[in-house]
């Protein structure tokens, strides 16, 4: 009898050979040859687009691990997506990327991706789905959005970060099933994760860099891919009287890692294994959009405390302000908590020395946000964003940008971010990043 390892590298295996082998027979659906399905085509050509961004990071000042004031970036990103027929079709999203800060390095293709750094090419997403009536079946590397928070989704925990820049992040796509049914205003999701996929990091050189603890810090400690490192995640939605909620459960590992003290110098990085269930909501009153999510994160081991992490808030939109050179102005206002439940490892270090990188959790644990959204006209907004922590003394992040359309497919996003505090603080711990960026996007 197979090992639960074996099963598990069975699985990835699995939905590795299922993409390779759609891919394979794209051409001849999309050719029409003789289908192997025995249901009619869809009769629709193969959606391809696609973007070329270039972006600029212009800081102001060096750091003591960084000496470097500029970074430029290039991405192209295509995406494919067909339907064979009314119950299968699948999505391919790939990128090629470059820059000059030493964020991307070699080509690589891991399962699951542990890289530190981005390679040239990338497998963004590629799933294939199966639909009948009311259910759908996707496998493969698939990105998940849960929750109702604009600024942090404390639900929100199966796909993992590149934080290479805490700022300009992104998702990371998990090997993974998911099966969504569908009855009337209700939803069930279940999702499967075989293998852990952790989040990247700022590199040590890099000005985005946390303070390690004094004293020696070893290799991080993955979890290893076996049965019993299986994740699983679920949710049921429906509207009731007005009101949008989502229950939701996961059971896995926080995709940064927590630092473990073995002596009196020496550190381990560990990833925690904790269960959550959540439950998020949304409702209007009047011309308020109210939203709020909560989720309790209970340890099963690495980990400092059970926690419980929640956010609060709501959107209004302003419009006919009878002004010739104002449209509209959209804020959201929010109010994020997180406290302590129970301590259940005292070796495991506490706060932001146990996650510092991790912008999802502890640039939340006391900190209100806010945003006005400013609609000049239909190519043109000005956006002004920001974040004040109230942990320990006020440190704050705010972000100005102006976006612009030249046309439907060339469009410009400029601006400055600035961080404020003291500088054991969370975003204080920035001050010298404050910079100018700039991206250029064209679609096609």
């Amino acid at each position: 009898m197979a090992s639960p390892e074996h099963r598990v590298l069975s699985i990835s295996c699995l939905l590795t050979r299922s993409l390779i082998f759609a891919a394979a027979v794209a051409p001849a659906f999309a050719g029409g040859a003789e289908s192997l399905a025995t249901e009619p085509s869809v009769q629709t050509a193969p959606g391809i687009r696609g973007e070329v961004v270039f972006k600029n990071f212009s800081h102001f000042e060096e750091t003591s691990t960084d000496h470097r004031k500029v970074r430029d970036e290039g991405i192209l990103k295509m995406e494919w997506t067909r339907e064979f027929t009314q119950s299968t079709g699948i999505k391919l999203v790939g990128d090629a990327r470059a820059d000059d800060g030493d964020l991307t390095q070699g080509v690589t293709f891991r399962i699951p991706d542990t890289a530190p750094r981005r390679s040239h090419l990338n497998l963004v997403e590629a799933v294939i789905r199966l639909r009948n009536d009311a259910t759908e079946l996707t496998l493969g590397k698939q990105i998940y959005a849960w929750g109702t928070g604009d600024a942090y989704n404390p639900t929100d925990n199966i796909n993992p970060y590149d934080y290479l820049d805490p700022i300009d992040h992104e998702k990371l796509g998990v090997y993974s099933a998911a099966l969504n049914a569908t009855r009337g205003p209700t939803s069930f999701t279940l999702v499967v994760i075989p293998v852990f996929t952790p989040s990247r990091v700022p590199l040590p050189s890099s000005r985005w860099a946390p303070s390690p603890p004094a004293g020696v810090v070893d290799d991080r400690q993955l979890p290893s891919t076996s049965f019993g490192n299986i994740q699983f995640a679920g949710r049921v939605r429906t509207t009731f009287r007005g009101w949008d909620i989502a229950l939701s459960y996961f059971d896995g590992f926080n995709d940064t890692p927590a630092i473990r003290q073995s002596g009196v110098q020496s550190f381990t990085p560990v990833f925690t294994r904790f269960r959550a269930p959540g439950v998020a909501f949304s409702t209007t009153y009047r011309d308020f959009e109210f939203h709020g999510e909560f989720a309790a994160k209970f340890v099963e081991s690495n980990g400092a405390e059970d926690r419980l992490e929640g956010i609060v808030g709501l959107n209004y939109t302003w419009d006919q302000l009878g002004l010739a050179w104002l449209e509209q102005i959209h804020g959201v206002l929010e109010y994020a908590r997180a406290g302590t439940l129970a301590t259940v490892d005292p070796t495991i270090l506490r706060g932001r020395a146990a996650t510092p990188t991790a912008l999802r959790s502890e640039a939340f644990r006391n900190a209100l946000v806010g945003r006005l959204q400013f609609k000049l006209n239909e190519n043109t907004q000005i956006k002004l964003s920001g974040t004040a922590d109230f942990t320990g003394t006020l440190n704050h992040y705010v972000q100005v940008k102006l976006d612009h359309k030249f046309t439907d497919s060339l469009q410009l996003e400029t601006g400055l971010d600035s961080f404020d505090g003291r500088s054991d603080t969370y975003w204080g711990r920035w001050a010298d990043n404050d910079r100018f960026f700039a991206f250029l996007k064209y679609l096609f």
